[in-house]
C-alpha cells in the first residue's frame, strides 16, 4: 500500500507541475500580445497625428458660396432652403444651384442676423399694383461679429430661367470649432465673369445683384440701374425677369435715358395765356358714378377730367361710358367757368391692365396716327376742352417711352391747332423717401414740352403712413420742378380723397368716424387706415400755391358732403 501511495503522489506532483508551467506560459503570452496591440495603436495614432495640421489662432468660420457651373434654369420661383446647423460656431456651406383692381391713377429688406456671434453670412454681389386709379424698408441687420466680413466668391456664367427649383442644401454634422484670437478680415469683392449689363449701377447705393449670392426675402439689390427687392429665398434669378423680385422702380445711380428718344431741353418759358399760368384745381370725375354730379362744387375746380375713355389694341376707343353724364358735367363745369378734359386710359379695364393695350395701339406709325385721330374725334364729338393722357405707364426700357412720345406729339399738334388742352397724369417721380422712380424718365422732355401741364400722382407711396404724407408731396413737387426743370405753372400736385389700406372714401370714413377729419389716420372697419385730413390738405394746398402750378384730386366724389369737413372746401379756403 505504501508503495502505491508513493506512485500516486509522484504522478499528482508531475501533473501539478505541468499545469503550473502551462499557466505561467499562458500569462506570459497574453502579456506579450497586449503590449504588441498597444504599440500598434500608438503607431497608428502617431501616424494620424502626423498627417493632420493642427490649427492655431483660427479665425471665425465663414460660410462659402460655391458657384455652380452654367445651369439652364427657367425659374420664376426658387425654393432652395439652407438649413442651419445646431452649432453656434460653424455655419453650413451653401452650394448654389443653377438659376405683384382699383380704379385709381396709382402706383422691408431685412437680413436677419445669425445666432452665431462669430459667423457672418456671405452675400456675393455680381457684376405695379393692379390699380385702375391714378393711384400708384430696407433694413440690413448687422451681425454681432466686428472682426469677420464675408469674402465674395465669383460665379461663372449662368443662364437661369426655371419655373421651379427645389434644390436643398443640407448641413453637415460638423463638430464645434472654437476659434482663438480671430484676426480682422477685410472683405474682398471679386468680379463676376458676366456683368449682365449691370453697368448703370456704377454709382449704386446698394449692392449689385450677383448670380452666385443667396438672397433672402427683403434683400435689396441694384440691377441695370434700378433697385429690386427679393420676396423670398432666391439665387441666380435675374431681377428684371423673375417673379421672385419686386421692382421698386427706384433709380440707383445715374437715371437711365429712354431708348430711341432725343435729349430735348425743357422749355421753361412762360406762355402768354394766363389761363395756363393761373393756379389750377383739377378734379377727376369717374364715369361709373353718374349720380354723383350734384356733390361736386364746380365753383372751386378749374378743370375736371372725365375718367376714362378706354383704348383698344387696334388704335380705337371703346364707346364712352355714360355719355349723358359727360354732357351734363361739361354743361355744369362751363357754367362755372371750368374746363372739362377727357381722360384716356387709367390703370386697368375690367381688371385687365391697359399698359399692353397702349403698347399695341401705338406699335407702328399707322396705328399711332389712327389712335390719335380717334382720341381727337371723341374729344370733338362730346365737346370736351381737351385730352388728359393717363397711360400708366410708359417705361424707360424698351420702346415704350418712344411710342408714348410719338403719340403725345401727334396729339399736341392736333389739339393745340384746335385751341384745346393736352395734359398728362404722371408718376409721382419720387418716393416717400426721396428716391427717384426709374420710369419717371419715360415721360420725356419732349412730352413735357408738348403738354400744357402734368398731374402728379403723389399718392400710393405705400400702405400706411407712406400713402401720401406731406413730405412725399414735397419730394414729388421737387422732382418735377427742380430735377426735371419744369416751370412751376406746369406742375400740378395730386392729393387723394381716399385711404390706404382699405381704399375707403374719405366721406365714408367721416360717416363712421366723425372726428376723422382732424387727423390723418383712424381705426376703420377693424384696421388703421391712412388718408389726408383737412389740416394736411390745407398744408399741401399752401405748398402748391407757393411753389407749383396747382393741385389735383383723385377723385371728387370721394369727399364728404359736410362742408365743414370737406377736403374740396378746404382747398377752396386756402386759395386766395
Amino acid at each position: 500500500m505504501n508503495k502505491k501511495k508513493q506512485i500516486y503522489y509522484a504522478l499528482g506532483g508531475f501533473i501539478f507541475g505541468v499545469l503550473t508551467v502551462s499557466l505561467i506560459w499562458l500569462c506570459v503570452s497574453l502579456k506579450k500580445n497586449s503590449e504588441t496591440s498597444v504599440d500598434s495603436n500608438n503607431n497608428q495614432s502617431d501616424s494620424l497625428n502626423n498627417s493632420v495640421e493642427q490649427p492655431t489662432n483660427l479665425p471665425d468660420v465663414v460660410p462659402t458660396n460655391t458657384p455652380s457651373s452654367e445651369p439652364d434654369n427657367d425659374n420664376h420661383t426658387n425654393n432652395n432652403t439652407v438649413q442651419p446647423t445646431d452649432s453656434p460656431d460653424v455655419v453650413p456651406t451653401n452650394t448654389p444651384s443653377s438659376e405683384p383692381d382699383n380704379d385709381s391713377h396709382a402706383n422691408n429688406n431685412t437680413v436677419q442676423p445669425t445666432d452665431s456671434p462669430d459667423v457672418v453670412p456671405t452675400n456675393t454681389p455680381d457684376s405695379e399694383p393692379d390699380n385702375d386709379n391714378h393711384t400708384n424698408n430696407d433694413t440690413i441687420q448687422p451681425t454681432d461679429s466686428p472682426d469677420v466680413v464675408p469674402t465674395n466668391t465669383p460665379d461663372s456664367e449662368s443662364d437661369n430661367d426655371s419655373h421651379a427649383n427645389n434644390n436643398t442644401v443640407q448641413p453637415t454634422d460638423t463638430p464645434n470649432v472654437v476659434p482663438t484670437d480671430p484676426p480682422s478680415v477685410v472683405p474682398t469683392n471679386m468680379p463676376d465673369n458676366e456683368t449682365d449689363n449691370n453697368s448703370n449701377s456704377s454709382e449704386s447705393s446698394v449692392a449689385l445683384w450677383d448670380k452666385s449670392t443667396v438672397y433672402l426675402g427683403g434683400d435689396i439689390v441694384s440691377y441695370n440701374g434700378c433697385q429690386y427687392r427679393a420676396k423670398w429665398w432666391t439665387q441666380g434669378e435675374k431681377p428684371d425677369s423673375s417673379d421672385v423680385w419686386e421692382d421698386l422702380q427706384i433709380v440707383d445711380g445715374t437715371p437711365a435715358k429712354p431708348e430711341g428718344v432725343d435729349n430735348t431741353p425743357i422749355d421753361a418759358s412762360t406762355p402768354q395765356n394766363t389761363e395756363l399760368t393761373d393756379f389750377k384745381v383739377v378734379g377727376y370725375y369717374p364715369s361709373w358714378k353718374p349720380n354723383k354730379l350734384s356733390s361736386v362744387d364746380f365753383s372751386i375746380v378749374t378743370h375736371v377730367c372725365y375718367a376714362f375713355a378706354i383704348p383698344t389694341s387696334d388704335g380705337g376707343l371703346r364707346d364712352l361710358e355714360n355719355p349723358e353724364t359727360a354732357k351734363t358735367l361739361i354743361e355744369s363745369a362751363h357754367a362755372n367757368g371750368a374746363k372739362v378734359l377727357l381722360s384716356i386710359g387709367g390703370w386697368s379695364y375690367n381688371d385687365t391692365p391697359l399698359e399692353n393695350v397702349f403698347m399695341e395701339a401705338t406699335s407702328d406709325k399707322t396705328k399711332t396716327e389712327r389712335f390719335a385721330e380717334n382720341i381727337f374725334s371723341m374729344c370733338k364729338k362730346y365737346g370736351f376742352d381737351g385730352i388728359d393722357m393717363d397711360w400708366e405707364h410708359p417705361r424707360v426700357d424698351g420702346t415704350s417711352a418712344k411710342q408714348y412720345e410719338t403719340l403725345m406729339l401727334i396729339l399736341s399738334e392736333k389739339l393745340h391747332a384746335d385751341n384745346k388742352l393736352l395734359t398728362a397724369a404722371v408718376l409721382s417721380g419720387a418716393t416717400a423717401d426721396g428716391n427717384i422712380y426709374y420710369d419717371a424718365a419715360a415721360h420725356t422732355n419732349a412730352v413735357l414740352n408738348a403738354v400744357d401741364f402734368i398731374n402728379i400722382m403723389a399718392y400710393d407711396g405705400g400702405d400706411g403712413d407712406r400713402h401720401s404724407q406731406y413730405e412725399f408731396a414735397v419730394n414729388c413737387g421737387t422732382y418735377w420742378k427742380e430735377t426735371r426743370g419744369l416751370p412751376a405753372y406746369k406742375v400740378v400736385l395730386g392729393v387723394p380723397f381716399y385711404a390706404r389700406p382699405s381704399w375707403a372714401d374719405y366721406g365714408t370714413i367721416i360717416e363712421s368716424v366723425p372726428d376723422a377729419y382732424s387727423k390723418d389716420h383712424t381705426a376703420y372697419n377693424g384696421m388703421e387706415v391712412y388718408y389726408n385730413g383737412v389740416d394736411t390738405i390745407a398744408k399741401k394746398t399752401t405748398y402748391a400755391k407757393e411753389n407749383l402750378g396747382g393741385i389735383m384730386i383723385w377723385e371728387l366724389t370721394q369727399d364728404t358732403n359736410d362742408t365743414d369737413k370737406s377736403l374740396l372746401q378746404t382747398i377752396g379756403k386756402n386759395i386766395p
